[in-house]
């Protein structure tokens, strides 16, 4: 089996993930003020998963008879908490969409061992955006759409 394909978009993921590693951390080092206490930790605890993630995927390449990138993307650095909660919802949506282009690449190749192991990860990565969604929402907009999509 030829998994060329799958090892160049697992790498893509690898370089997403590395600067996953490089910007929560960073966001964890510069939050300031009031939400400090809460956010650096969960930065922190992002930039965690972000290493789990690319250590599994690298080995996953390497399984696959690949090299592993040592490369990142760049990374949005910010001292504004709101930004920094942008910039990670942005970074979860773009990991949501990579692991669920290598699940079609996985499918194509036939290895539903690989499919289930990159649909672990993409669980992961969706509960981040869901996550950070709820904390950028609104206050009472649930509410809001609510009542107005009542009958009246």
């Amino acid at each position: 089996m030829d998994y060329k394909k799958v090892i160049a978009k697992l790498n893509e993921a690898l370089r997403h993930e590395w600067t996953g590693v490089a910007q929560y951390s960073q966001a964890g080092f510069l939050v300031s003020g009031v939400w400090r206490e809460v956010y650096s930790e969960k930065f922190f605890d992002d930039a965690k998963e972000s290493f789990g993630h690319a250590k599994d995927v690298g080995e996953k390449i390497v399984a696959l008879g690949g090299v592993p990138t040592i490369e990142r993307n760049q990374v949005k650095q910010t001292d504004n908490l709101d930004e920094m909660l942008r910039n990670a919802l942005e970074f979860e949506q773009a990991a949501v969409k990579l692991y669920a282009d290598a699940i079609g690449l996985a499918e194509d190749a036939r290895d539903r061992a690989l499919v289930v192991f990159l649909e672990n990860i993409l669980e992961d990565e969706q509960e981040g955006v869901d996550e950070y969604s709820k904390i950028l929402r609104e206050p009472g907009a649930a509410a809001k759409k609510k009542s107005s999509t009542k009958a009246g």
